[in-house]
């Protein structure tokens, strides 16, 4: 019961980062609001590695915030790559939205997939037992898989988007030289 309800408070805490993260983004940018997100994901995740299985509410408390930090990138994500799909037009002269997007996709999807397969071999190699009482460096193996690993995957998250270019100052200049450029062929 706690484990679905842990789960469902988690999918409810991402769609609240959804609907935040366009206000934000207004207010500070994509970059500036992936950034901070994964930043503070980063620290909640290393924090929640400490928290102890008996403290159920700060558990389920840094589920919702970590969730909320994590629901706030997607719709981020998306909106970078339409921002690459202008960019590339702005430089080559042809629209590339089509493979822009589903080589994300694409991507996205050779990530579940590759991250599904880790779990299972996480799991076996911190010797995981379905339906048993599991041994402490099973447990600690777990609470090392909801918590440090996702902090480095963060970090990693971090060091990426820190070389994306465009902001949103340079994709308004980008945005009024297409539409320009769009009107004189009209």
């Amino acid at each position: 019961v706690l484990s679905g309800l842990y789960l469902a408070i988690g999918q409810i805490a991402n769609i609240i980062g959804v609907i935040i993260s366009a206000p934000l983004s207004n207010k500070i940018g994509k970059k500036s609001t992936y950034i901070g997100s994964m930043a503070v994901a980063t620290v909640l995740s290393i924090i929640f590695f400490w928290i102890s299985k008996e403290n159920l509410i700060l558990i389920f408390i840094f589920q919702v915030l970590i969730s909320i930090c994590a629901g706030s990138i997607f719709p981020l994500l998306w909106s970078m790559y339409a921002d690459c799909a202008d960019y590339s037009e702005y430089k080559t002269g042809n629209r590339a939205t089509g493979l822009i997007f589903s080589s994300s996709s694409m991507s996205q999807k050779l990530g579940w997939a590759i991250g599904s397969a880790l779990t299972g071999w996480l799991l076996g190699y911190f010797g995981f037992q379905a339906n048993m009482e599991q041994n402490p460096e099973t447990i600690q193996g777990i609470k090392m898989f909801m918590s440090l690993l996702p902090a480095a995957g963060t970090i990693l998250s971090i060091v990426f988007i820190s070389f994306y270019p465009l902001s949103e100052k340079r994709m308004k200049r980008i945005s009024t030289t297409l539409q320009r450029k769009r009107n004189v062929l009209d």
